[in-house]
């Protein structure tokens, strides 16, 4: 299967370049990341991530505005913890195509029960705030994610 990426290219950079060639290394490594972070792979790996990692982001809010004793209500803090977290996913999730080829190949890579309980937490938390455009394309994706996992 093809990814779009060299992984001869990547493997390299864990190499240990001698004199100048270190700078040219943070270059193409630079290159890498931003190429990589343009890639159906990072965006369906990111919004997975984010939406599993969603307690521990609220946990370390709270501990934040705990410091700055500010009396703030808890529950409006996870409100605004989980807004900033299911967002964010969002701006991923949103560029998967579940009938593009490349795209396919990602959901693929991560499918499991993970990525399925992900885009459904997502599509509640949206069917909760009435953004039913985005339920529609995660709907999209989920169909696909499950048709992989049977």
């Amino acid at each position: 299967m093809y990814w779009g990426m060299d992984v001869n290219k990547i493997f390299s950079l864990f190499e240990q370049p001698e004199g100048n060639e270190k700078f040219v290394a943070k270059e193409e490594y630079d290159k890498l990341i931003e190429n990589y972070k343009k890639h159906p792979l990072y965006w369906v790996g990111m919004f997975k991530k984010l939406i599993y990692n969603h307690n521990i982001f609220n946990t370390q809010i709270l501990k934040f505005f705990e410091q700055l004793d500010e009396g703030l209500d808890q529950v409006d803090i996870d409100r605004a913890g989980e807004y900033v977290v299911f967002t964010k996913a969002w701006d991923y999730i949103k560029k998967i195509n579940p009938e593009d080829k490349k795209h396919q190949e990602a959901l693929y890579h991560f499918s499991d029960d993970y990525l399925k309980t992900a885009l459904e937490l997502s599509i509640n938390y949206f069917q909760e705030h009435e953004e039913y455009e985005k339920c529609a394309h995660l709907k999209k994706n989920l169909k696909f994610v499950k048709l992989l996992l049977t």
